[in-house]
């Protein structure tokens, strides 16, 4: 009978190695990420991130520490993984604009709802072509600021 109770026990544990596991995975693949695009010249390279370090045992701080190694590291990763989603948020919204401006494009004549959708769909690709130039010039911004 307490084998049973030490077998449903484990399945728990089971579960939260493996949620702990996907988070470091999931962890890493960001910090990865966010240094392979890095916009903005911030992150050390990735080969350099992920490198052997070593602690020295008899201080109370932990020198491997991202944060210690590359001062300001979270910061600039959470700001080149934001740059990266808006990017990508952005270059999507793009093409979901060119497929409805096809698709109004053939349609423009037919009524004058279908003029209207043919206009809203050029202002809207006008609107996040220059939304896209505003973001792509945004690391030049910063390099020379």
């Amino acid at each position: 009978m307490s084998g049973q109770g030490q077998g449903e026990g484990c399945g728990g544990c089971g579960t939260l190695i493996v949620a702990v596991l996907v988070f470091g995975a999931v962890a890493a693949a960001a910090i990865s990420l966010t240094a392979l695009i890095d916009p903005f010249d911030w992150m050390p390279p990735v080969g350099e991130i992920w490198e052997d370090c070593d602690d020295d045992w008899k201080t109370s701080v932990n020198e491997c520490d991202l944060h210690r190694r590359f001062p300001g590291f979270w910061e600039h990763a959470i700001a080149n993984l934001a740059y990266t989603l808006a990017a990508t948020g952005l270059l999507l919204g793009l093409a979901a604009a060119v497929s409805e401006l096809r698709q109004s494009r053939a349609e423009r004549f037919a009524s004058q709802p279908a003029a209207d959708r043919y206009r809203e769909a050029r202002l809207s690709i006008r609107s996040l072509t220059l939304l896209g130039a505003m973001i792509a010039a945004l690391p030049i911004i910063v390099a020379l600021a």
